[in-house]
């Protein structure tokens, strides 16, 4: 009787043992990120100059030989930029899957199709519906904020209760991967549209970058970067390029 007891009780114990084993495996493991279009921006044309492709979302105006193209990314086209989501610099990957953007993005491409010289500045502007402005984010931006993180991180707060990052970039606030973020560093400093100078033919593409916008921004304006036309070596000719968006939160 005492040995059937004994076996009784070692089974009860193996099977629990067993349950605390695969909770704690299911609890640790994060599940697979399941990016989705939850709020999405769209063009807005207003003008005859202006040319939409419908599949991308990408508008187009073109002024004296100068081709200006601005694309919104969505949720999905973020996720894809990079095949290991933990270094991707404009997401956030739950331990649940779900997948958060960190900015709002868009895809800026300048091409001169016919002057000699083209000069072309990296900084933008997103008015709002109630008119505040925005800049969009510079590299020095980025660079000093992933320079601060890894200084600070020298430190032995452990990550989760680590100051710098609760305060100043949350999304790793749960854990601090020094090498994630060098990557997300490198893939920040490779993307972002530049300024210079476009030869007849150039063309040159990158991201511009702004504050995550509110789910109430409606209606925007984006102002894309100062583009000047050299005319000759005193004088160059400013051309201003204006583009109507509009961002959409979709219906659960």
């Amino acid at each position: 009787m005492k040995n059937a007891t004994y076996v009784s009780i070692l089974i009860r114990v193996f099977i629990s043992g067993t349950l605390i084993f695969f909770i704690g495996l299911i609890v640790g493991c994060a599940m697979t990120p399941q990016p989705s279009i939850d709020v999405f921006i769209e063009p807005v044309e207003s003008s005859t100059h202006t040319s939409m492709n419908p599949e991308t979302g990408a508008v187009t105006i073109v002024q004296k030989g100068v081709a200006v193209t601005i694309r919104p990314l969505d949720e999905v086209e973020l996720f894809s930029l990079t095949e290991n989501p933990r270094i991707n610099p404009f997401i956030i990957v739950e331990n649940n899957g779900n997948v958060n953007t960190i900015y709002t993005v868009f895809e800026l491409v300048v091409h001169n199709l016919e002057s000699s010289r083209v000069l072309v500045d990296e900084s933008a502007l997103l008015i709002d519906h109630g008119g505040s402005q925005y800049a969009n984010l510079p590299y020095d931006y980025f660079k000093d904020l992933y320079q601060n993180i890894d200084n600070d991180a020298q430190t032995a707060i452990p990550p989760r209760h680590h100051p710098y990052v609760r305060r100043h970039y949350p999304y790793y606030q749960t854990y601090l991967d020094l090498e994630a973020l060098k990557d997300g560093h490198a893939i920040v400093a490779d993307s972002l549209f530049e300024s210079g100078k476009l030869f007849h033919g150039a063309k040159r593409s990158g991201y511009i970058v702004f504050d995550k916008l509110g789910l109430d921004t409606t209606d925007m304006h984006i102002i894309v970067p100062e583009v000047r036309i050299v005319v000759s070596e005193n004088k160059q000719e400013k051309l201003k390029f204006k583009f109507d968006f509009r961002q959409v939160v979709a219906e659960k």
